[in-house]
């Protein structure tokens, strides 16, 4: 097996968790959004701070004051989409010569002081992981267990913070040496997504593997919320990514189409190498060229069977589902980084293994809350994972392959 590296950038921060938040409430309410992107709460969204501020009329401590009644957050977790999907994957394949390095920034705060020490316990590099003006990153989750039918929701918004001054200029050439490169949620890194495909460009023409993983893209919802997002600065960027991972609904917003043909159709013309799209606990699908993953088409796969037998049978074991999608896209993304280091050809890759690494971590993390899992030894976690990924292999027809 072969030394290999991989460089991830994006989106890393706290998360702060507020439970049993009414949003039939008068404080939400008078939050509320009126029409997409204007800055209000919506369930199940994202927005900035500083655009509810400008929404509301309100300095945004006050409205969170209101919004929460004042009270303690329930819980503080290390979030965000790059740096728990990342972490995932470096566990997974923890022991291994392989090395997952973050780039990104935090203040100079106590919340950057609880983000670095979480990532301290993982096996994670954080050498590159600098210090900028600002506060620390975060966002405040607000859920209301009796919404959407009493299925429960929750609402996000997101303070920038020192991201704001994270600009390409802050990734030295050491992130561009690396085998692979994983761009994640950079859309909430304004300076990074806004210089995405120059980005992407560079890396590919060094010969590198780009990974791009999505988020919410709330300023180009803000900015034209009747126009599909860019990706990134504009439509460049796709053809230079080789795996592409996207939930359901940004697949819509960046697409401009409502069903899956219609945003397969989008990816695959824009020159998208290999791409997934999930939707929450249904079926995800995967599509590739046969450039980098084996060839295939469109296909449905299932969620882990067993993580739900699993989760029946021992309800006390549920957690949250906090983090399942960003610890899905570090599961499929561990996939390809393990076999590109056990030396697989590009075509080759095997898409049944990223799959049950996927829909292994996904469910997993339905056992914990928040997204992160912090083992106890090296290796803990890969060895909790393996007995679903085995298993998935085997819901779906496949041999064991990494």
């Amino acid at each position: 097996m072969k030394k290999t590296t991989v460089s991830v950038t994006g989106c890393s921060l706290a998360d702060i968790l507020y439970a049993d938040i009414d949003f039939t409430s008068q404080a939400f309410s008078a939050c509320a959004s009126r029409r997409d992107g204007d800055g209000g709460l919506a369930p199940g969204k994202l927005v900035f701070a500083d655009a509810l501020e400008t929404f509301a009329g309100k300095d945004y401590a006050q409205l969170k004051r209101e919004l929460t009644g004042g009270r303690a957050p329930n819980a503080e977790n290390l979030g965000g989409p790059a740096v728990v999907g990342a972490i995932n994957a470096s566990q997974i394949l923890s022991g291994l010569p392989v090395s997952f390095r973050f780039y990104g920034a935090t203040g100079n705060d106590r919340t950057a002081d609880f983000v670095r020490s979480i990532i301290a316990r993982t096996p994670l590099d954080a050498t590159a992981y600098i210090t900028l003006p600002g506060p620390t990153p975060s966002t405040d989750v607000l859920s209301d267990p009796r919404a959407n039918g009493g299925k429960g929701e929750r609402t996000f918004i997101n303070t920038i913070g020192a991201c704001y001054a994270y600009t390409p200029e802050c990734l030295p050439d050491a992130f561009f040496d690396a085998d692979i490169v994983w761009f994640g949620a950079t859309a909430l890194v304004p300076p990074l997504h806004e210089n995405l495909s120059g980005l992407l460009k560079r890396s590919h023409e060094a010969g590198k593997i780009n990974v791009v993983s999505t988020v919410f893209d709330f300023l180009n919802e803000m900015r034209n919320p009747d126009r599909p997002w860019p990706m990134g600065d504009g439509p460049d960027s796709y053809r230079y990514i080789d795996l592409l991972i996207v939930d359901w609904e940004e697949a819509v917003r960046l697409s401009g189409k409502n069903d899956l043909e219609g945003f397969g159709s989008f990816f695959r013309n824009a020159g998208v190498s290999s791409f997934v799209v999930t939707h929450g606990a249904g079926d995800f699908h995967i599509w590739s060229d046969g450039r980098l993953f084996a060839e295939s088409p469109l296909t449905a796969y299932p969620v882990s069977a067993l993580v739900d037998e699993d989760l029946a049978a021992n309800p006390s074991l549920r957690g949250d589902t906090t983090g399942c999608g960003d610890n899905f896209a570090g599961g499929f993304v561990a996939s390809l980084v393990g076999q590109y280091a056990q030396g697989a050809a590009k075509g080759s890759f095997d898409i049944a293994d990223a799959a049950a690494w996927a829909a292994a971590s996904g469910g997993f993390a339905c056992f914990c809350l928040g997204g992160t899992y912090l083992e106890k030894t090296e290796g803990e976690k890969r060895g909790k994972l393996r007995k679903y990924h085995d298993a998935y292999l085997r819901q779906i027809g496949k041999e064991k392959k990494l």
